[in-house]
């Protein structure tokens, strides 16, 4: 089994990262430096043409967008506990629906708060003062989930917790106040503390240093 990683450290190619680590099987990273333009080079461009990360070649065949990634891996090595197992297909859909709401409803309320100029040609202030105000929505609903339960989904972490983890990682990068939210700090201490989620921090430190990777400073 031939796997290729490609990823950019502090991307949220990390949730795959963690997905490869928890399995335990061997791969080969390969940074992509989006800061250098590297995911619009001809080279990347072959592997995935819209010019993003995480992408994964699985003996030879790519795969892209991360939510697809996340689920190749759990049906590929579906001991590894990345998800949920369930027989029930409406439990299953749920499953699904709560990693594909992380990527397309949350991920790009984030990047507003991170990244507001990546929205908008002119003043990204108004795109990120939209971004924080969403974002207080989504993390005051969701803030009682884990009043009674350490994980999304009860006793087990999932690909969600860490998915959602990132996600606040990410936002409080850009100055979002997630210790407003003590229960939703205390589940993002819990993901850091995830052996194979530590793993893939310690990696991407190691990329970051031998690629000379200099993350930018929070948004004014």
């Amino acid at each position: 089994m031939d796997l290729v990683l490609y990823h950019f450290p502090g991307a949220c190619s990390r949730v795959v990262m963690t997905a490869l680590e928890t399995i335990g099987v061997s791969y080969e990273d390969v940074v992509i430096n989006i800061f250098k333009g590297e995911q619009k080079s001809p080279d990347y461009l072959k592997v995935h043409p819209d010019g993003k990360v995480p992408a994964l070649a699985y003996d030879g065949q790519v795969i892209t967008e991360n939510v697809s990634i996340q689920l190749f891996l759990h049906g590929r090595f579906p001991e590894a506990g990345l998800l949920p197992a369930l027989d029930n297909p409406v439990d299953h859909a749920r499953t699904v629906s709560d990693l594909v709401w992380c990527g397309g409803t949350l991920h790009p309320i984030i990047r507003q708060v991170r990244m507001p100029i990546r929205f908008t040609d002119g003043d990204p202030s108004g795109v990120q003062a939209k971004g924080v105000e969403a974002l207080h929505t989504v993390l005051t609903r969701l803030s009682p989930r884990f009043s009674d339960k350490e994980w999304w989904y009860g006793d087990a972490w999932s690909l969600v917790d860490v998915y959602f983890a990132w996600c606040c990682f990410i936002a409080g990068n850009g100055g979002f106040p997630i210790q407003d939210y003590p229960t939703i700090a205390a589940h993002q201490d819990r993901v850091n503390s995830i052996p194979s989620y530590a793993r893939s921090l310690e990696l991407e430190e190691a990329a970051r240093q031998r690629h000379g990777i200099t993350l930018p400073p929070p948004p004014s």
